[in-house]
């Protein structure tokens, strides 16, 4: 893989240094930040040797995100996948190749907890990719408690009538639905506890693009006429207060992700539930170009803000100069998250223009960018 002889190149530039200054392994410990460039991912006697936790806050992440809007640079994304069974092997397809034709690592990948009937959800690439100096995020897909079988759409404006979200809280009576939706609530808490024992600071985004008709979470009315806003509020919440009183889940980035406000969907902001249930503000953008609509308005949330999905509309497939992308978000944006392509749709990064010289562009921050002493 481009990744180990990446690293072995930089333990051989490190060796040199260390040789070069003198430094015993003593002073080391004591004086430098925790160092991953030399963490040899992928190998099975790497799983099994001792390797020092990299520990960074939710705090330091938000707070390096912020610096980086200043400095008007961006975490470059990429998501691996619709559910976790397929994590290592859209990272292999799409990170890994990125990085054997640039010579650069995304700093940030993207999973999916959802579309998924199993018990248990295979975290490891997520927890290499950040013991290597990377970031994280996860999507949660719910599963549709409303229908039959393991599926996530449903138009919300013609089956408002079978949707009732408050059936599902904590504290609603003992129903099949409540089961359903809590207890696959329960198996994604227990991934997420599996990443949080490994030190992993999640950027969780469950819910997206609420404002949209097309998730049994979205919205029950087109034109702003929905009145259903308070019931998802509540449903966030409770999932936020199961999650981290119940499961102390303290390692988790609250997003708030929305889709553009067209005249059928709801306004950006409709939906928030509260500035102390979110941390980061995205949005979920596919256009003919790269762009960033409602940009303004979701400023005034007072929030750090993301595009937390993108990529080139059906019409643009494989077209969009990356270079762009960069141009257009830098300065707005502390990262962004390129979607994968499927079935001829031209989406991740590699199948569009410019990747190599957005990859090793200035304002393009890599995994190679990320380090500790960041943060």
């Amino acid at each position: 893989m481009a990744f180990q002889k990446l690293l072995l190149w930089r333990a051989m530039l490190l060796i040199g240094g260390l040789i070069a200054v003198a430094c015993s392994s003593d002073d080391l410990d004591e004086e430098m930040p925790i160092n991953t460039e030399n963490v040899n991912t992928n190998t099975s006697e790497n799983k099994e040797s001792a390797q020092v936790p990299r520990i960074v806050s939710k705090e330091s992440i938000l707070a390096y995100f912020d610096t980086l809007i200043e400095n008007e640079q961006i975490i470059v994304g990429q998501q691996c996948g619709d559910m976790p069974s397929s994590t290592a092997s859209f990272y292999s397809r799409y990170v890994d190749r990125l990085a054997d034709m640039t010579g650069q690592y995304v700093g940030l990948v993207g999973a999916d907890f959802g579309w998924f009937a199993g018990d248990k959800y295979p975290v490891q690439t997520l927890i290499e990719h950040w013991n290597n100096g990377g970031l994280v995020t996860v999507s949660w897909h719910a599963d549709n408690p409303f229908t039959e079988g393991v599926d996530v759409y449903m138009n919300t404006v013609e089956n408002k009538d079978k949707i009732n979200l408050k059936a599902l809280l904590r504290d609603a009576e003992p129903s099949a639905v409540r089961a359903s939706y809590r207890n696959e609530l329960d198996k994604v808490a227990g991934a997420l506890q599996e990443l949080r024992d490994a030190n992993v600071t999640v950027i969780w985004r469950p819910f997206h693009e609420m404002n949209g008709n097309f998730f049994w979470w979205g919205i029950d009315d087109y034109a702003n006429k929905q009145t259903n806003e308070s019931d998802f509020k509540a449903l966030w919440i409770d999932m936020y207060n199961t999650l981290k009183w119940d499961y102390g889940l303290d390692n988790l980035i609250w997003t708030y992700a929305v889709v553009p406000s067209e005249t059928w969907y709801a306004n950006v902001t409709a939906y928030y539930p509260g500035s102390d249930y979110v941390d980061l503000v995205g949005m979920d953008y596919y256009g003919l170009q790269p762009d960033f609509p409602h940009y303004v308005e979701l400023k005034t949330l007072g929030k750090t803000i993301v595009m937390s999905e993108i990529g080139p509309h059906e019409e643009s497939y494989g077209t969009w100069n990356m270079m762009d992308v960069v141009e257009n978000l830098k300065g707005k944006a502390a990262y962004f998250m390129q979607w994968h392509s499927w079935n001829g749709a031209g989406v991740s990064i590699i199948d569009n223009r410019n990747y190599n010289d957005m990859m090793n562009n200035d304002a393009s921050i890599t995994l190679e960018e990320i380090s500790p002493i960041s943060f």
